[in-house]
């Protein structure tokens, strides 16, 4: 966006927390922030004022302008079809409209007030469906045989700590019965490594910053920490195991909320069980490697017809969807 001629008022990575302790460890300067920012926007009066995902964070400053008469948008619905519903009614009172970025989104709001529109997802525009893995694996990583594996921790330093590790001892467990594996780690940012701990026992493991899309790419299995990365590998063409694993804390306040019974975007959008997952005391090294072997046998024809329909579907009526909303709302 900067490219594009944006101003930034501040670096991003300061809104980037999850969970229910992270934001509350930032709280003093996220809430500064947001006070900031509101005053800037309220001076500045724009047409229109469009908030991008952070829910927490934008929905306050969108309510305050909207009390002033100004068009407020949320781009990337808060998850309200999975857990703490009762935010919906914060939402009408903030936002003229929502734009969603999965099909399934729209029914959590059919019983409000909030007008919603789905703008289909960035990520199925920007990747091709026409992909050659083997050209992939032999032109950019110079493999011509042998299994090449994506291992991704996720892109928070949080979610590294916690995925890294058990992800890498499953590689080995891998690497033991089929040494002709290949396998890549591909890291938001090179100096996560630094979080893994003895990493030097990982020499085997090929670690890279920034190029996950282009790894997943390019593999034939992988075992992904769930999120955006689960989805790219679906759209990808790449089966993976889905695992995910929170602090404690974290996940017993939150757990009794949860309303959904399968947590990875590719199950959610398929309806149905198609990739394996793996959540909170279930990841472990045995565990994720049975889940992977049960992947590795099967044919996955039907996993890969539905990441194909994942693909059509999400993308709406085109690429300038959103743009074309929002436009329509000036």
């Amino acid at each position: 966006m900067n490219d594009e001629g944006l101003n930034s008022f501040f670096d991003m990575r300061k809104i980037s927390v999850m969970g229910l302790i992270e934001p509350l460890l930032h709280i003093s300067e996220l809430l500064s922030l947001r006070k900031e920012l509101k005053r800037y926007l309220s001076k500045e009066a724009p047409d229109i004022f469009i908030g991008i995902d952070s829910p927490d964070f934008n929905l306050s400053i969108s309510r305050h302008l909207k009390l002033q008469g100004i068009t407020t948008v949320q781009y990337v619905s808060p998850s309200i079809w999975a857990w703490r519903k009762g935010r919906i009614r914060t939402i009408e009172k903030s936002v003229d409209k929502v734009l969603t970025l999965f099909p399934f989104e729209n029914i959590a709001y059919q019983n409000s007030s909030v007008e919603v529109s789905f703008v289909g997802h960035p990520l199925a525009h920007k990747i091709s469906k026409d992909l050659n893995k083997e050209e992939i694996r032999k032109n950019n990583f110079h493999l011509n045989k042998g299994k090449m594996v994506a291992l991704l921790p996720g892109s928070r330093k949080s979610e590294v700590s916690k995925m890294a590790e058990v992800i890498l001892n499953t590689a080995k467990l891998i690497k033991d019965v089929d040494k002709g594996t290949s396998f890549f780690m591909p890291l938001a940012d090179i100096r996560h490594k630094e979080l893994i701990p003895e990493v030097e026992n990982y020499s085997w493991v090929n670690f890279s910053e920034g190029d996950s899309q282009e790894v997943l790419s390019a593999s034939h299995l992988g075992i992904v920490t769930s999120g955006t990365a689960s989805l790219e590998a679906a759209l990808l063409r790449t089966p993976v195991v889905v695992v995910y694993k929170t602090s404690w804390i974290t996940y017993f306040l939150v757990k009794p909320l949860l309303k959904i019974k399968q947590f990875s975007l590719p199950n959610l959008l398929a309806k149905k069980s198609i990739l394996p997952e793996l959540l909170q005391n279930e990841v472990t090294e045995q565990n994720i490697f049975k889940a992977y072997k049960n992947l590795e046998e099967s044919n996955n024809q039907g996993v890969l017809a539905a990441f194909e329909k994942i693909h059509s579907d999400l993308k709406a009526d085109g690429p300038d969807t959103a743009a074309r909303v929002v436009a329509e709302m000036i």
